[in-house]
């Protein structure tokens, strides 16, 4: 009898332990379940291109020909090439630009000239071609247009002593400080055509005679609304096919 009791006494414990088993391996299935949706949830919300991740499956996948001599051209910028409706978006990563595919995608709202010079090697990676946009920031934060084109300048620096080719944009209108991006762009012009370097015009297309933003381009002043994206992109599209020639 006493055995007996043994026994039995054994079965139920042995059944919670079991019981326990199940619910710690459903609650851990679930919670791989939840991390696995939030995963996907943050793909989805995440813009493409940008961060190291996006840049590199930017980089695989999303050639505009397929041809073998197409050029892989990435952007190395602030806010101006990020937006939803944006001039790059618009030309380069729609694959409106035949020649041309995207590679690396360094937008970085807010950025200065000073700020970008950590993303060099990710903006370099499997490029042939980068666009620097930049210069905005600075100036809106203090710094002088002489300052700002020097930044820039030693953006287009690295590039090339990664291997890359830099080319040129004029920094999009502002109707905080006008005048700053009148001559901020004037020194860029006169700089990139020292180094024989192509340049991207999206500026004339969008600007005011003092600089500022023509009427109902931009909503805030600082960054250009659908219809300035969309001269801006107009702008650009033909500029970037030469770039294959």
């Amino acid at each position: 009898m006493a055995g007996h009791t043994r026994r039995t006494g054994i079965l139920p414990v042995a059944g919670a332990a079991a019981a326990m088993a199940l619910i710690a391996f459903r609650a851990a299935l679930r919670r791989r379940t939840a991390r696995r949706r939030a995963t996907r949830r943050a793909a989805v919300a995440m813009p493409a291109g940008t961060g190291t991740a996006n840049t590199r499956t930017a980089a695989a996948g999303t050639a505009t020909t397929g041809t073998a001599t197409a050029r892989t051209i990435g952007i190395l910028s602030d806010s101006h090439a990020y937006g939803k409706h944006s001039w790059w978006r618009q030309t380069v990563v729609a694959g409106a630009v035949p020649g041309l595919r995207l590679g690396p995608y360094e937008s970085h709202p807010g950025a200065q000239t000073v700020g970008l010079v950590d993303r060099l090697d990710a903006a370099v990676r499997q490029a042939d071609l980068v666009v620097v946009q930049a210069g905005t920031n600075d100036i809106r934060k203090g710094r002088s247009s002489e300052q700002a084109a020097e930044g820039v300048r030693v953006l287009w620096d690295g590039i090339t002593a990664r291997g890359a080719a830099p080319v040129a944009a004029l920094v999009p209108p502002s109707d905080t400080q006008p005048a700053l991006a009148v001559e901020l762009n004037r020194l860029l012009r006169t700089a990139a055509k020292a180094r024989n370097m192509p340049l991207l015009d999206v500026y004339t297309p969008v600007a005011a005679a003092d600089g500022s933003w023509r009427a109902g381009l931009s909503n805030d002043g600082i960054h250009s609304n659908r219809k300035g994206s969309d001269l801006m992109a107009e702008a650009a599209r033909g500029q970037l096919a030469g770039l294959t020639n």
